[in-house]
């Protein structure tokens, strides 16, 4: 977004004719290029503030609402907030709107709460178009930020109609309202097909695009037609050049798909797990011709397999060292692929993307609700073997980012140091022996009970399913009554729906997070996976749960070729599948958003959580130390001009 306009200036010198003629002076005036006009000097947000200071009254508040422009066209969140601060102060009329514009900047450095509270706060106080325009914003700019996008979009619909009433920039609203469009469903879009003429064009748009995103012949023409019946529309913005390469993007041709699979040695059943979920999703998908092959074969056999059968696609092939081993060997050199797992090389092309079953996956999107909630001090117990290490070690690094204080790690070597790891924890152990001292003064029995820590505000189990349902119970019995219940969270590791059909009984109360495909079908939204749920549970009703988890990674890998291209090309942009909803990111990694649920009276209960992508502390930071310095210099600065004017 650019809001700043570069004056030019163009110095000419008048000549004149006369019928004498005068020697020039030497010296007096520098030669001017007339071919080369001299640019105007132009001034960053920061640079504009610092002259707002030095000036008094109107003049000030002029240079003050110029610094703002500035701040929002290059996101210099700090110094909007200054300027935004020094307008309250010399033109009291402007508070309410400076307050919601602070507010605003605050929703963009990811304080979401603070910003929503203080929207919440103004709305009784609004009394311009202007301030309706920006507590709309502040509200729409605060849900989508946390993912809730269908709350996001009624505020960012008034946002918009409101800078179209008022002639405000809306380089603000415009692209935060079409990237939640872009993330609400065919049939939430249709539903808000109705009202205003602006609010149509927005909802059409976003449809046409889903619809027809891969078919470029199609989007093209439905395009045109919705420019013609919205010529002046806000949304003309979003046809721009990205637009018109995404409509020359055509999802991936495939006529030769290759699917590479452990189909003999130990892992051959995981990888049969994986062709079965392959083989259901290839009713919706129609190949002219589908190989699958054992990727324990050597080198010299694939390449003569691969060129044998002109293989142009290629799935698997599931463990990392045979990945490590087809990159290195380029054996998928000029063929486009979804490889089953993450690898240890450098990807060798942008046609080779990575699906892993990955549990960093979940940790991301665990400290992303973690910090929604505005949780501080989490505590992780995990397992003390290399996987447990490994991820509380992830989640910490992660945590730190974003948080001052690291969170507390329990690790256990095994059963018996469990309930050891909580008490030591909680400092259980110290309530004990304070109430042991009182019971050895008084020489009687007391009436006393534990007290657990008072700072933990947040647990998470990185555990299996046998684990958790020993660690919930010395969690219940050793947290304190006297403090309100900490909230308990957990992986998927957690869930085994083989386990919970026998035992659900003290896990009530818990989050995790799940694969859709692993949650009961009765909690699917989706009728054509709960029918293909019910179908495999019938077909292989001993399936283990890894078998189930890698018959939906198979499922999924087929069912997200035709959109890799799009999805790459958006970052952000989801498809929902059994194993969560996809995206790529830059890496060319599919990145997976789990489902959560929650036990509630022994059943299993999908819930929808928040989630926001916060601001890293050390550009938190940053911005409040220069934010206290500026601040001085311009209290200083307003002390001298006072001194003056005296």
């Amino acid at each position: 977004m650019r809001l700043k306009t570069i004056a030019f200036m163009m110095l000419l010198s008048g000549l004149s004719a006369c019928s004498t003629t005068q020697k020039p002076q030497e010296n007096e005036i520098s030669p001017i290029s007339l071919n080369e006009p001299q640019e105007a000097e132009s001034f960053s947000a920061q640079q504009i503030y610092a002259q707002a200071i030095e000036l008094s009254a109107q003049a000030r508040v002029d240079k003050l609402i110029e610094a703002q422009t500035a701040a929002i066209d290059e996101q210099d969140w700090q110094t909007l907030e200054l300027a935004s601060s020094g307008l309250m102060r010399v033109d009291p009329q402007r508070t309410t709107q400076s307050q919601l514009i602070i507010a605003y900047s605050q929703v963009q450095r990811g304080q979401l709460q603070i910003a929503l509270s203080q929207a919440a706060k103004l709305q009784s106080q609004l009394s311009t178009a202007e301030e309706f325009y920006w507590h709309q914003l502040v509200q729409g700019a605060a849900y989508a930020k946390m993912g809730l996008y269908t709350q996001a979009v009624p505020f960012l619909f008034r946002a918009s109609d409101a800078s179209a009433e008022v002639t405000l920039g809306n380089q603000e609203v415009n692209p935060t309202l079409w990237q939640s469009l872009q993330s609400l469903s065919l049939s939430q879009l249709r539903a808000l097909d109705q009202g205003s003429e602006l609010q149509r064009g927005w909802s059409q748009l976003a449809q046409i695009k889903q619809l027809y995103l891969g078919s470029p012949i199609e989007l093209h023409s439905a395009t045109n037609n919705w420019q013609k019946q919205y010529p002046s529309h806000p949304a003309n913005f979003a046809l721009d050049e990205k637009v018109a390469q995404l409509m020359q993007v055509e999802p991936f041709s495939v006529s030769n798909l290759g699917v590479f699979l452990p189909l003999s040695g130990a892992n051959k059943a995981l990888g049969e797990a994986v062709k079965n979920g392959v083989l259901a999703a290839l009713d919706n998908h129609q190949f002219e011709n589908v190989y699958f092959i054992d990727a324990n074969k050597t080198d010299d056999e694939l390449r003569e397999l691969i060129s044998s059968a002109s293989i142009d696609f290629a799935v698997g092939p599931l463990l990392k060292s045979n990945i490590n081993r087809f990159e290195e060997q380029n054996l998928l050199e000029g063929v486009a692929a979804v490889y089953l797992n993450r690898s240890d090389i450098p990807r060798t092309s942008t046609e080779h993307f990575f699906f892993a079953l990955a549990p960093e996956h979940e940790l991301d999107q665990a400290l992303q609700h973690f910090m929604a909630q505005g949780f501080k001090k989490p505590l992780l117990l995990a397992a003390g073997d290399r996987s447990g290490s490994r991820l509380t070690q992830h989640f910490s690094q992660q945590w730190l980012e974003y948080n001052e204080q690291a969170p507390l790690v329990g690790l256990f070597a095994d059963n018996k140091e469990m309930e050891t790891a909580i008490t030591e924890l909680l400092e259980v152990g110290n309530s004990a022996a304070r109430i042991e001292v009182i019971e050895s003064l008084f020489k009687q029995k007391v009436e006393s009970e534990t007290r657990s820590r008072r700072d933990i505000d947040v647990i998470y189990l990185l555990a299996d399913a046998t684990q958790t349902r020993l660690l919930k119970p010395y969690l219940d019995v050793n947290i304190s009554t006297f403090v309100d219940r900490i909230p308990l969270y957990a992986s998927s590791k957690s869930h085994s729906s083989q386990i919970d059909t026998s035992d659900k009984r003290d896990l009530n109360g818990l989050y995790f997070t799940e694969l859709p495909w692993m949650l009961p079908p009765t909690g699917m939204t989706n009728l054509s996976s709960r029918q293909l749920k019910e179908t495999v549970k019938s077909l292989w009703p001993n399936n283990a749960d890894i078998e189930m988890r890698l018959f939906a990674m198979g499922f999924d890998a087929i069912s997200v070729i035709p959109e890799l291209r799009q999805l790459s090309m958006l970052p952000g942009k989801g498809m929902p599948g059994l194993t969560g909803t996809l995206s790529v990111n830059s890496d060319g990694e599919l990145v997976r958003q789990l489902a959560w649920a929650r036990y509630e009276s022994r059943q299993i209960t999908p819930v929808k959580l928040n989630h926001i992508k916060p601001t890293p502390l050390q550009r938190e930071q940053e911005t409040q130390e220069e934010l206290s310095d500026v601040l001085a210099t311009e209290d200083m600065a307003q002390q001298q001009a006072e001194g003056t004017a005296l």
